[in-house]
């Protein structure tokens, strides 16, 4: 399951990475770096606390696991839909003005990752001023997601090309989603008085598959049509 996890968080870590390339506005472009930056210096403080074992403990709450879970599905669902809207709007079709605002909206996983990411760096070294180190890592952390950016976007110049991969990390996300979900259905109950239900989980496995298969042909259909009319457009 940690395997897992941490790919997830990878994946949050590229999206978000992606996202941020998409924003037209550098001062949000920035903005949102210099909040990765202060995130992972002021929790440096909680990161020197954890350990391996608190880890593990935390991968076998189930509590905890369905609330990360059911965050990452609707993290997903709702890039998903932003890349599909923001395509549109880039044929010139018309789009709510919610969803264009959406895309301010980079991620919410990417935080608990950089935690992570954080609290494991500093299980691996000793001896060093812990402050010092949160400002290292903060740094590392910024320039390691406008890199990501920057190399994604000069592979990817095209703006709609650079929708259809952020909508592809989000289906990804959807799948380790599932995954994860069908993994808990087998974790310990940690007390008595603590009952994770199986029915709950069902249900969200067939909502999200449904969602992944009409979304996927949706978003096909509409991209095929959106196509057609900018050709017709321009004949």
């Amino acid at each position: 399951m940690q395997t897992l996890v941490i790919t997830l968080f990878i994946l949050a870590i590229v999206s978000f990475a992606i996202q941020l390339q998409l924003l037209r506005n550098p001062w949000l472009h920035w903005g949102w770096l210099m909040a990765v930056m202060l995130f992972v210096y002021f929790m440096h403080h909680m990161a020197i606390e954890q350990s391996y074992k608190a880890f593990r403990a935390t991968l076998t709450n189930s509590g905890v696991m369905m609330d990360f879970t059911v965050l990452q599905v609707i993290e997903a669902v709702g890039g998903s839909l932003i890349s599909i809207f923001l395509i549109q709007d880039y044929y010139k079709e018309p789009v709510k003005k919610i969803f264009r605002y959406a895309v301010y909206l980079p991620g919410i996983i990417i935080f608990p990752a950089l935690f992570y990411m954080e609290s494991i760096f500093f299980l691996q070294i000793h001896g060093v001023e812990f402050k010092m180190a949160a400002v290292v890592i903060a740094g590392a952390c910024v320039m390691v997601i406008y890199s990501l950016g920057r190399g994604f976007k000069a592979l990817v110049p095209e703006f709609d090309l650079q929708l259809e991969m952020k909508f592809i990390v989000h289906m990804l996300q959807l799948i380790g989603g599932i995954i994860l979900s069908v993994v808990m259905l087998r974790l310990p109950v940690q007390s008595a008085n603590q009952e994770l239900s199986i029915a709950p989980l069902l249900v969200l496995l067939i909502v999200v598959i449904s969602g992944i298969i009409a979304g996927v042909f949706w978003h096909k259909i509409k991209l095929k049509s959106i196509v057609k009319r900018h050709i017709l457009t321009h004949k």
